[in-house]
């Protein structure tokens, strides 16, 4: 079966970036000069550069034109950790994702706090009814100006109700140690990481080019009884690894 000719088209222009000759950054031809190298229409070649920037390897800015998509420097969030105190000796760590710090990129988080009912998916996680009142905690994280993380946490009501985790700001022990403090000590988390692409709120907060995913993970928290808490990570894909660490690693190889 005969490849189409938009086809044709991005293959000879990706090839193109593969072998330097289009470099990050560099405009790609205009669509009079691509439809006359290739001997296409119009459309044909806006399909072409559709099908680059889907893939991500494009992007067109209004008015000035397409342009070689340069590759992003990826940050490390770890997601768990389980340090030796000793050899032989390992200890789960409680803490929330982090990511691999930068001194030149300090973190900013826009926090919201509010009373919202659990939906379906969240009742699921938490074992209770969707419509459910439930306490949720929503951050967005920027690392300097680049947008990189979006955090919802969904608390039961009966869980969080009347602690720091109902109230506006942040907690200064960390949401672990106020679920303790409330009668329910963490006792472990359960992760379900996915990629998806991304709704209308993500794309605006990441800005993100179109064909660009994003990377979720749902963890989940209990006490030796029951779900606490149920935690929505949310990342743009083309900037992060996930990572987990386990036992005594030499400080130099860590993601810190």
């Amino acid at each position: 079966m005969a490849q189409a000719k938009y086809q044709e088209i991005a293959d000879r222009l990706r090839e193109q970036m593969r072998s330097g000759t289009l470099a990050p950054g560099d405009r790609l031809p205009s669509e009079p000069d691509l439809v006359r190298e290739f001997d296409a229409s119009r459309n044909t070649v806006r399909l072409a550069i559709a099908l680059l920037t889907n893939q991500g390897l494009v992007v067109t800015r209004q008015g000035l034109g397409s342009f070689v998509h340069e590759p992003p420097r990826p940050y490390t969030a770890l997601l768990s950790r389980v340090r030796a105190t000793s050899p032989g000796e390992l200890h789960a760590s409680e803490a929330l994702p982090v990511v691999s710090p930068d001194a030149d990129e300090p973190e900013m988080v826009r926090l919201v706090v509010e009373t919202g009912i659990a939906t379906k998916s969240v009742a699921e996680k938490l074992d209770i009814a969707p419509g459910d009142p439930v306490i949720v905690r929503r951050s967005q994280q920027q690392l300097g100006d680049l947008p990189w993380q979006l955090i919802n946490s969904y608390f039961p009501m009966d869980v969080a109700a009347g602690t720091p985790l109902a109230h506006a700001g942040t907690i200064a022990q960390g949401s672990v140690q106020a679920l303790a403090e409330a009668g329910y000590p963490q006792a472990g988390f359960v992760d379900e990481i996915g990629a998806r692409m991304p709704n209308a709120r993500e794309l605006d907060f990441f800005k993100l080019a179109s064909g660009t995913p994003v990377i979720v993970v749902n963890r989940t928290a209990y006490d030796t009884e029951r779900p606490i808490r149920m935690t929505r990570y949310i990342y743009r894909g083309d900037r992060v690894r996930l990572a987990h660490e386990e036992g005594m690693i030499p400080v130099k190889y860590r993601n810190e």
